[in-house]
C-alpha cells in the first residue's frame, strides 16, 4: 500500500471508523472499502462525494489521490446486498439502466445501424470476445475502437434518439469486453480509452441534445471509471469539463468548479493548449449563468490566449476551434448583460462554425436573437426566426432550453406573439 492509500486508510482511522463502518456508511461492501485502501481498485465518481465527506477531504482533493496512481484499476463497485462484479455500477442500478438487455435498442436496431455504417464486418470478433470466460483478443479491441470512431463521426448527422441508442448499445457490449479482460489478460488501455469515448458520447447526446440529465449523470461516471483505467489526462479532462455542466445548469457553481479544477488537474500532467482553452471557456459561461460576467469575462480572455498558442489536439476533440470559442464568449457577454459585445463575438461564431455545426448553429442564432433584442429588434426577430426554423429539423435540448428567455425579451415587439407560439410549438413536441 503506498503513501496515497496509506492516506485514505488514515483519514478513515482518525474519523473513528472502522471499515465496516466506512462501508455501511457509504452503502458499499467492506471488501470494497479494503480495495480502494490496498491500491487495487478506485471509487467510481458516483461515490467519491460521499467518501469524501466521510473522511473531511474536498473532493478535489480525493480525486487527485486516485487520478495520480498509474497503475489504478477502476472500481465497478455495487451496494453492499449486491454481489461484487463488474455489472452493477450504483444504487440506483446504473447498469439496468444503462446496458440492460431490455433498455434502449435491441439486436435487430443494432446490426442495422451496424450494416449502414459499414461496421458490420467487425461484430462478429467482438461479441465473441464478449463472453465472460474468453480472452480478449487484441482484433476485438481494434475492431470496438473503430465502432467508436465511427459513432463519433455519426454523431454531426444522426438524430439524437437514435444516436442514444447506438452508443448505449455499444457501451453496453464495451462494458463485456472490459469484463471478459479481466476473466483473460489485462485491461487494455485502447479498450478503456474507446469505452470511455462511447460513454462520453452518450452523456453528451443525453444531456446536451435530450435533456436527460440524470441518464448524462450515470453516463459520465462509466466514462470516468473507464477513462482511469485508459491512463489518458486528455481523456479524463475532457470528461470532468463535460461533467461541470451539469451541476453548473443547475445553478451549483461550486460543484462544477470541483469537476473544472479536476479537469485543469489532468491537464497538468499532459498539458494541451486546446484543451485548456475550452476548460477555461466552458467556466467562463458557467461563470456567467450564476452572474459572475466580470470572471467570465477574464477567463475568456485566457481561453482566447491558450487557443493562441495551441499546438494540435487528439483527433477526437472535434467539438472545439475559434467558432465555439466566440460562441462561449458571445453568449457570456449576453448574460452579463453587454449586448454589444455579445452580438460582436456571436456573429463571429456564425460566420465560423464549420458545416457539420447544426446544433451549435442554432445556440449562436438564438444568443444573436437574444442579444439584437436591445439593438434592433427587428434584426433579433430574423435570427430567432431562423433559428426555430432550424430547429423544427434540428432538435436540440440546448437550444430549446433558450427559447423561453428569447421569447420573453420579444414579449413587448410586435414578434412577441408569433415567436412565442412558435417556440410553444417546439417545446411541446
Amino acid at each position: 500500500m503506498d503513501n496515497r492509500r496509506e492516506e485514505i486508510a488514515r483519514r478513515r482511522k482518525v474519523r473513528g471508523l472502522s471499515q465496516e463502518a466506512l462501508a455501511a456508511q457509504l452503502n458499499v461492501a467492506r471488501t470494497t472499502v479494503a480495495r480502494w485502501e490496498s491500491g487495487e481498485v478506485v471509487p467510481l465518481p458516483w461515490v467519491r462525494p460521499r467518501l469524501a465527506e466521510a473522511l473531511g477531504l474536498s473532493l478535489v482533493e480525493l480525486d487527485m489521490i486516485f487520478t495520480q496512481d498509474a497503475t489504478q484499476q477502476v472500481a465497478f463497485v455495487v451496494p453492499a446486498a449486491e454481489p461484487l462484479g463488474v455489472v452493477g455500477l450504483d444504487d440506483e442500478s446504473l447498469w439496468r439502466i444503462l446496458m440492460d438487455e431490455s433498455d434502449g435498442m435491441d439486436r435487430k436496431q443494432f446490426l442495422r445501424l451496424a450494416l449502414a455504417t459499414g461496421a458490420a464486418s467487425t461484430l462478429g470478433a467482438v461479441e465473441a470476445a464478449a463472453s465472460p470466460t474468453s480472452v480478449l483478443d487484441p482484433r476485438s479491441v481494434k475492431s470496438y475502437a473503430a465502432i467508436t470512431a465511427v459513432q463519433r463521426d455519426l454523431y454531426w448527422t444522426l438524430d439524437a434518439p437514435a444516436m442514444l441508442d447506438i452508443a448505449l448499445g455499444h457501451l453496453r457490449l464495451g462494458s463485456r469486453l472490459l469484463n471478459a479482460s479481466r476473466h483473460g489478460s489485462e485491461p487494455t488501455t485502447t479498450l478503456a480509452a474507446a469505452v470511455a469515448h462511447t460513454a462520453l458520447l452518450a452523456a453528451r447526446v443525453a444531456l446536451f441534445d435530450l435533456g436527460q440529465t440524470r441518464l448524462a449523470e450515470r453516463c459520465f461516471a462509466v466514462a470516468e471509471s473507464a477513462s482511469a483505467e485508459a491512463r489518458d489526462p486528455s481523456l479524463a479532462a475532457v470528461i470532468a469539463g463535460h461533467h461541470a455542466f451539469v451541476p453548473g445548469f443547475a445553478g451549483d457553481l461550486t460543484a462544477a468548479r470541483c469537476y473544472l479544477d479536476l479537469a485543469m488537474a489532468h491537464l497538468r500532467r499532459r498539458p494541451n493548449g486546446l484543451i485548456e482553452s475550452w476548460v477555461g471557456c466552458v467556466s467562463a459561461e458557467l461563470h456567467a449563468r450564476t452572474g459572475d460576467g466580470a470572471t467570465a469575462r477574464s477567463l475568456t480572455d485566457r481561453a482566447e490566449q491558450a487557443l493562441a498558442r495551441a499546438a494540435d489536439a487528439p483527433t477526437w476533440f472535434d467539438f472545439y476551434d475559434a467558432s465555439r470559442l466566440a460562441g462561449f464568449a458571445g453568449n457570456a457577454a449576453l448574460l452579463a448583460g453587454e449586448s454589444a459585445v455579445a452580438v460582436g463575438w456571436l456573429e463571429r461564431a456564425l460566420d465560423e462554425l464549420g458545416e457539420k455545426a447544426a446544433k451549435q448553429r442554432t445556440v449562436v442564432l438564438l444568443d444573436l436573437a437574444a442579444a439584437h433584442q436591445v439593438l434592433d429588434a427587428d434584426r433579433g426577430a430574423a435570427y430567432a426566426d431562423e433559428a426555430l426554423s432550424l430547429l423544427e429539423t434540428v432538435p436540440y435540448s440546448a437550444a430549446v432550453d433558450r427559447l423561453d428567455d428569447v421569447t420573453s425579451r420579444f414579449k413587448e415587439t410586435p414578434h412577441g406573439a408569433r415567436l412565442t407560439e412558435r417556440a410553444r410549438t417546439l417545446q411541446v413536441a
